[in-house]
């Protein structure tokens, strides 16, 4: 019995030692070596100074800036009435912000899980436009130029996206022209 609880604890030690950690060592040398930017957050810098991050969406409520998906987190059912009443109110919300549309996208009235994608689809960011081209006194044109500059596709899907952080900076740099 008593050789077979050391045994055990050997056991215990060498596997927190390896597990807990030489193999968080290697993985952290891994990122860091090839993957350093990720593996930092994938931070904006300007001028010095940090504005975000590619990989977590800001809740951003100007309306002379793209806004995200709603930052609460969701875990509520697709047909629950809980969900259909805050998705009502969402797209309320949207229409008035933005009287020259008539649908708005979905993904800009459902939360996700993790309340931070810093992502929304193309038609998200096109339902915006006339809203932020009337605020800032810009065409849409040049609005239209810079979403179809931040477009990404999807390599499994081809789905095409903009992060909103990159939008933002892009009308912020636009403007200061």
């Amino acid at each position: 019995m008593k050789q077979t609880v050391l045994a055990s604890l050997r056991f215990l030690v060498l596997a927190i030692v390896v597990f807990g950690g030489l193999y968080t060592l290697v993985i952290t040398g891994v990122g860091q070596t090839f993957f350093s930017e990720k593996a930092d957050g994938s931070l904006i810098v300007q001028e010095g100074k940090v504005v975000g991050s590619k990989l977590i969406g800001q809740d951003m409520q100007a309306a002379d800036y793209f806004q995200g998906r709603p930052t609460e987190v969701s875990n509520l059912a697709v047909f629950s009435a809980e969900q259909a009443s805050l998705v009502a109110k969402r797209k309320e919300t949207l229409l008035t912000e933005n009287p020259t549309q008539t649908e708005v996208p979905l993904d800009l009235v459902t939360a996700s899980a993790s309340g931070v994608d810093p992502d929304i689809s193309l038609a998200a960011a096109e339902f915006q436009v006339a809203r932020i081209a009337n605020q800032r006194n810009l065409s849409e044109e040049a609005i239209n130029a810079i979403i179809k500059a931040q477009t990404q596709r999807d390599f499994l899907s081809n789905r095409a996206y903009v992060n909103v952080l990159a939008l933002n900076l892009a009308l912020d740099k636009l403007s200061q022209e």
